[in-house]
């Protein structure tokens, strides 16, 4: 099966958790005119800074003082930034120094407080502070435009940038880098700074300025895995060529010898960045290495002065060489991962990548998952109840053919005493993945752990799983400091409590249980989307007339996509909800193109607003009794004005 059906069995079981987000932001390089002006608007998500628009959270209003993303303010202005304890933020502009505290109303410029009305606060994984007390302190003026309402601040960028990076030039003693995994070495990128390094070190970055759209100067790394077969020289090219943006054109192309070693070489333009790149790459073994120098200048002449640094590269690393600095991300076989939000230290082999897509720490490769949340403590959970719990659960949650082998058994984390509960489930095709869930009781939270495998590669993944769990090391002291209360939505959440949704446009209500998420949840809209862990259901209103949709959904079950997907009626008739005539339509889909067979079932009401379509899909392995009765519920309190 494909990783992303591994993701979806994953995502099926756990909630998606909002979390607090700090993330460190660099600043512009220096302009030669210093002056800045911001306009922003309350509610708009589009900022300009110096007439160059760039969209952010929107900044909004609350009680009188304007919030903005704290990114606007050090792009802008060129500030530094540090976050220390993971809720305290410092900013340095010059010779000022401001400190704001996540939920304090205090701010403290060089030292003095000073009280805000409103702390600062994590909106969407922007952070959001209060606007005036922070210019102010850079000296700037504040005015507004009452034309477009925006408001302007009119102020110059600080003497130096606060971009956080370490100079290549302040490493004393070395004067060359490289990774002692991947192999590769050279000298030193003079004046430019680190920016970026994948998670395993397969690529490396260094610049003149952290800011993507100001870039002047810039070296890249790259380590490919080809496998053990020679590249032809258009196949390194190509290679080469892949890593192009969408406007660079090809200017040369030829084949170099440099100190006996064979390199491809390609120099090419971007007319947009008014770049130019010179990319060279070279195979050893199964791995290519190409290493990529990019200059802005009028044209391809720019990138003589960097054929020196270029020259120097090799694809290998001399560990006795004192002057070569390692900046490999791999120690004894593995990476360690840090997520600084939620304090986790993990380590994994080097073939598996953190998913950056994920709201809270996840990590994967091409057959294993690891998966990191917390919640607060439950009224009734404990550490001895827990595994009984969450079995009950996910029982309630399957059919029965679908999960066996449940398993609960005491483990050791770093962070103290926690359970471990382990079991298999199946989405078809007798294609079993083992699930083990690890629960950790700390101060007020629980912590949850989750590390899923093929059933059939357990010989190696449980040696693997044994080792990533004795790694784990979570910074609770940070937790307890900067999250709330983390309410607990689906694991063991309470589902029995329901709310009532009406829509005073179409004339209907129903109601849904409290845990059911809603995406598109305005009901005055003809398009209302909720899920659940077993599925989803979707509310839109259509202009044609029930008879027609029914029609349509049975045309489709016929037609060759449908068919494809192995889709058939399983059930058309008409039903009588609350008083209310509906058509009623069910359709199953057993090879639908993620593998996990599901039934979409169709109640489509006439009414004097035109038809109203409830559609309720939910997946086989989901259709408990449990989950059935919860769906059928809510069916069956639809009702019309």
């Amino acid at each position: 099966m494909r990783l992303n059906m591994f993701k979806r069995m994953l995502t099926m079981l756990l909630p998606v958790l909002l979390v607090l987000a700090m993330l460190p932001v660099a600043a512009f390089a220096a302009e030669a005119d210093n002056k800045v002006e911001v306009r922003l608007k309350a509610g708009s998500k589009t900022v300009k800074i110096n007439g160059k628009a760039t969209t952010v959270e929107a900044p909004f209003v609350s009680n009188g003082t304007t919030m903005v993303p704290l990114k606007v303010i050090t792009n802008a202005f060129g500030a530094g930034l540090k976050l220390e304890n993971g809720n305290v933020i410092t900013l340095t502009y010059n010779d000022r120094k401001i400190v704001l505290t996540f939920g304090s109303k205090t701010v403290k410029v060089n030292g003095a407080a000073k009280a805000v009305a409103v702390a600062p606060v994590a909106v969407k994984g922007s952070t959001m502070v209060p606007l005036r007390v922070i210019v102010e302190a850079f000296g700037a003026k504040i005015t507004a435009d009452n034309a477009t309402k925006e408001t302007i601040i009119i102020g110059v960028r600080a003497q130096s940038s606060g971009t956080g990076g370490t100079s290549i030039d302040s490493e004393f003693g070395k004067t060359k880098i490289g990774d002692s995994y991947h192999g590769w070495s050279l000298n030193y990128p003079a004046g430019l700074i680190q920016v970026d390094q994948s998670d395993n070190g397969e690529f490396i970055t260094w610049a003149d300025t952290a800011d993507d759209s100001k870039v002047a100067a810039q070296v890249n790394v790259i380590t490919e895995r080809v496998g053990d077969d020679k590249l032809s020289v258009e196949e390194q090219r190509e290679l080469m060529i892949s890593y192009y943006d969408q406007d660079e054109i090809t200017v040369d192309k030829r084949t170099i010898t440099v100190g006996g070693l064979t390199f491809e070489k390609v120099i090419s333009y971007a007319k947009q960045t008014k770049m130019n790149y010179e990319y060279r790459g070279i195979q050893k073994g199964d791995k290519y290495y190409i290493v990529i120098v990019g200059a802005k200048g009028a044209n391809k002449s720019v990138l003589t002065s960097y054929d020196t640094f270029l020259n120097s590269f090799t694809p290998s690393f001399n560990t006795a060489d004192k002057s070569l600095k390692d900046v490999t991300k791999v120690k004894d076989g593995v990476i360690t991962f840090k997520d600084e939000d939620y304090g986790l230290t993990v380590k994994l082999p080097t073939d598996w990548n953190k998913d950056y897509e994920s709201t809270t720490p996840s990590f994967q490769n091409d057959k294993e998952l690891f998966f990191f949340s917390l919640t607060s403590l439950t009224a009734g959970v404990t550490m001895d109840n827990w595994a009984q719990k969450r079995e009950a659960r996910i029982r309630e949650d399957f059919v029965n053919s679908s999960v066996r082998n449940f398993v609960t058994t005491p483990v050791t984390l770093i962070d103290g005493k926690a359970v471990a509960l382990s079991y298999e489930l199946s989405l078809g095709e007798d294609a079993w993945f083992t699930y083990n869930e690890i629960a950790l009781f700390s101060g007020n939270y629980r912590y949850s752990l989750v590390y899923m495998y093929p059933t059939a590669n357990s010989a190696k993944s449980k040696l693997t799983y044994n080792q990533v769990l004795a790694s784990v090391d979570i910074d609770t002291a940070l937790i307890e400091k900067t999250f709330g209360n983390v309410e607990e939505s689906y694991d063991l959440a309470d589902r029995s409590t329901k709310t009532t949704k009406r829509s005073s446009t179409y004339g209907y209500s129903i109601e849904l249980p409290t845990y059911w998420y809603g995406i598109q949840k305005n009901f005055n809209e003809d398009d209302v989307l909720y899920t659940f862990s077993a599925g989803s259901i979707n509310i839109f209103e259509s202009d044609t007339p029930a008879a027609t949709v029914v029609n349509s959904l049975l045309q489709y079950v016929n037609s060759t996509e449908g068919s494809a997907q192995g889709s058939t009626t399983k059930q058309s008739n008409t039903v009588t909800i609350n008083g209310k005539t509906a058509q009623h339509v069910v359709i199953h889909t057993s090879k639908p193109q993620d593998d996990i067979p599901y039934t979409e079932e169709f109640y489509i009401f006439d009414s004097a607003q035109g038809t109203i379509v409830f559609s309720l899909n939910y997946y086989d392995v989901r259709a408990s009794d449990s989950n059935l009765k919860i769906i059928n519920d809510a069916v069956q309190s639809i009702r019309f004005n």
